[in-house]
């Protein structure tokens, strides 16, 4: 009687191992590529694998976990899959990381990390750079992934355009921090870094951080704006591409902003820059047998809004040299400013 239920207790465990154990074979994760994902559950211990292999001469490109997987029973029973179907599958397409023009991947670890300090519980991330010769893994790149996320609110963007990645983090509703990095191969330089403190005064939010200028990192300040927050009375982007023009009221001040046409598009200049400026930050309306213009003086160096029937644009003048910058993509229109009133605007 003893032997029998111990041998009913051992088919039970070669059950319960079975059901724990799944194996599928996948070939639309990526084009030209067959990958191979088990998993295995133990006493709650799970363990994966992943192999990914090219489909013209079967070579294996990136293998990834718990190699006896391969080896078990369970590999023969593999079922072919869509990679959607699967839910509890831990590797993805990243996308070119490294802007080499080929695709890379990033595996979630199933260990979850309680004691990095981070804001919450993260997976172990690894990525993988899709090389000639194979996948090869880059710890730098993990990191800056793994380290975006481990923040509140944290982000991490591959920059096609400009060949960056971008990651961004909040430290609250008033204070977020973002960084910038170059890729070659599988490592990372930190390009800059930089805080936006939202606790001053609105519309404009203080920028301060470092860059990499001359071999060194060097401090800088700047100030940025949520367009899309802002109660903009005329917007339009330069023809030379060099940044925006944005004219806008908050609390009964007229603010002018250019915001740069680069890859932080931060505001470069403001008129005024805070409320409390507002009275030494005075703009001269004037309608104009053309149309209307707007001018105001910073220094030395005066600026005119313009706008026509058939254009827009401002005009800077340095010292009696005069540049015209055309704009494109109007939104509102100058002549909103006839009737209105504001603390730092007067009419000629």
């Amino acid at each position: 009687m003893k032997s029998k239920i111990c041998f009913i207790l051992f088919l039970f465990a070669e059950i319960y191992t079975v059901q724990a154990q799944k194996a599928f074979t996948i070939n639309d994760f990526m084009k030209g590529y067959t990958l191979y994902f088990a998993q295995q559950t133990v006493k709650s211990e799970i363990k994966e694998y992943y192999r990914l292999t090219e489909n013209e001469n079967k070579k294996i490109v990136l293998e990834y976990g718990s190699k006896e997987l391969s080896k078990l029973q369970i590999s023969k029973t593999a079922k072919t899959t869509a990679f959607k179907s699967l839910k509890d599958i831990n590797i993805r397409v990243l996308g070119d990381v490294n802007f080499d023009g080929r695709s890379d991947v990033i595996i979630f670890g199933t260990a979850i990390n309680d004691d990095e300090g981070c804001y919450t519980p993260q997976p172990n991330v690894y990525i993988f750079i899709n090389t000639p010769n194979g996948y090869i893994p880059s710890a730098s790149i993990s990191d800056v992934y793994y380290n975006a996320f481990c923040v509140r609110g944290g982000s991490f963007d591959i920059d096609a355009k400009n060949k960056r990645l971008i990651t961004w983090s909040s430290g609250g509703a008033a204070l977020h921090a973002g960084a910038y990095y170059s890729v070659s191969g599988t490592e990372v330089k930190l390009l800059s870094d930089f805080e936006e403190d939202g606790f001053t005064q609105t519309p404009f939010y203080k920028i301060t951080g470092n860059k990499w200028e001359n071999n060194k990192y060097v401090p800088f300040t700047s100030l940025s704006v949520y367009e899309p927050n802002l109660d903009t009375l005329l917007v339009f982007d330069t023809k030379n591409g060099k940044g925006r023009i944005l004219l806008f009221k908050a609390n009964n001040v007229l603010y002018y902003a250019f915001r740069q046409n680069d890859e932080y598009k931060f505001v470069s200049f403001a008129h005024p820059s805070t409320p409390e400026k507002a009275n030494k930050a005075i703009f001269k309306f004037r309608k104009q047998n053309s149309g209307n213009e707007l001018e105001f003086n910073s220094g030395n160096i005066k600026y005119t809004l313009y706008e026509t029937s058939t254009s827009i644009g401002i005009k800077i003048n340095v010292n009696g040299k005069i540049s015209d910058w055309q704009g494109v993509g109007k939104k509102g229109t100058l002549s909103s400013l006839s009737n209105a009133k504001f603390v730092n605007l007067v009419r000629e």
